[in-house]
């Protein structure tokens, strides 16, 4: 008798049995796929944009031109050095290249290192070929090439001429007290 007993108290209903057979979902359950899905669609659209961003930066840059570099003049130095200057080369006269030769003077000082002692000498004792040297350059060049708007150009172009004659570049800065050319 005691086996009718358990087993009436074993019987289930038919809506019980459903019930009693589906366990329970273990772990965190459907909230953490929902955030993990959530967090990957926001990964990836993070993705996306920065590689659009990426490719469209590409394509600007390659439209454009580059940024050229920005020359360095004497408009943009904080002050000029003070040089000690010669004085004494005194004035050239020469003519032009030109078909029609202009005539050129002109009076030239040149800058040294305050504290430079041995350029000045070296300039003296070659104050002759220094003052051949000048003539000849001017001589070499048209009118046109000695426009003011030339000057800062004659200028370097001057102080490595005369540089080369030197033992060492001692020569700084050309100033030009007077360059008058005259045409004929």
């Amino acid at each position: 008798m005691a086996d009718d007993v358990d087993d009436q108290d074993m019987s289930f209903a038919e809506g019980e049995t459903d019930q009693a057979a589906a366990p329970k979902p273990k772990g965190a359950g459907p909230g953490i796929l929902k955030i993990l899905m959530v967090v990957g669609i926001a990964l990836g659209a993070v993705i996306l944009i920065v590689t659009v961003v990426v490719v469209t930066v590409g394509i600007m840059n390659k439209q454009q031109k580059p940024m050229a570099a920005v020359p360095v003049t004497e408009s943009y130095q904080v002050a000029t050095p003070i040089f000690a200057y010669s004085t004494n080369i005194g004035e050239i006269r020469a003519k032009t290249k030109d078909k029609e030769p202009a005539s050129v003077l002109v009076k030239i000082n040149l800058g040294f290192e305050e504290n430079d002692k041995v350029g000045p000498e070296e300039l003296q004792k070659r104050m002759l070929q220094v003052r051949d040297k000048l003539r000849n350059f001017f001589s070499m060049k048209y009118a046109a090439d000695l426009l003011p708007e030339q000057e800062v150009t004659l200028k370097a172009e001057l102080r490595e001429e005369l540089n080369h004659i030197l033992a060492e570049p001692a020569i700084k800065e050309v100033l030009f007290e007077e360059l008058t050319v005259v045409q004929m």
